[in-house]
């Protein structure tokens, strides 16, 4: 499966996807070492943030957000994660652990996209009303979603409830980017309705 037909099946769903077979794994470590840990990183969670903030309003990114979240909870289902490979400190291992042990996501696949392994994983944290039973606790991958970068195209889910919307001084300056949108909003209509 490719990474396009992965966030397909994530736009457009409308159940949970199946669990992993054996259903979620457990998680080793105990929570009265995971919660302590996931508490003393909180606040550089914090500090990174609050540095893309400030990065942000010194260099505006040329797309904004609109819009809230309607909690279908799809985006929690295929969090898309950069798989690193192990080097001699195996940083690969070590970063799956602390996803998966410390922030409780699990591994639901592998895929690749251009050529780069990408882990998708699930949360167990995720309740069957959309919402987040460690709202407070989530991971920065959670807190900075839907990812609006300075440099390249915003990322989002269809039906998320957030619109990506153009800047209007980008659209005087950039014309370009206008048509970009255009020809995006242009193809997702021929997607949804073709001849």
């Amino acid at each position: 499966m490719t990474i396009e037909e992965l966030l397909q099946r994530a736009e457009t769903a409308t159940t949970h996807p199946p669990l992993p077979p054996g259903g979620i794994p457990l998680q080793r470590v105990p929570a009265w070492i995971r919660w302590p840990l996931r508490l003393f990183i909180l606040p550089f969670i914090h500090l990174e943030l609050m540095a893309e903030k400030i990065a942000k309003w010194i260099i505006r990114p040329p797309f904004e957000q609109k819009g809230a979240c309607k909690r279908r909870g799809n985006c929690c289902h295929y969090i898309l994660l950069p798989e690193v490979k192990d080097g001699f400190f195996k940083w690969g291992t070590l970063l799956l652990f602390w996803q998966t042990e410390i922030y409780g996501f699990y591994l639901r696949q592998r895929v690749e996209s251009e050529g780069k392994p990408i882990l998708v994983m699930g949360c167990r944290y995720l309740q069957t009303d959309g919402s987040c039973s460690r709202y407070l606790f989530r991971p920065k991958v959670c807190r900075s979603w839907p990812l609006i970068e300075i440099f390249g195209r915003p990322r989002l889910l269809k039906g998320c409830g957030y619109a990506i919307k153009l800047r209007d001084s980008y659209a005087r300056k950039h014309p370009e980017l206008v048509v970009l949108q255009n020809f995006e909003k242009e193809r997702k209509a021929n997607d949804k309705n073709p001849q």
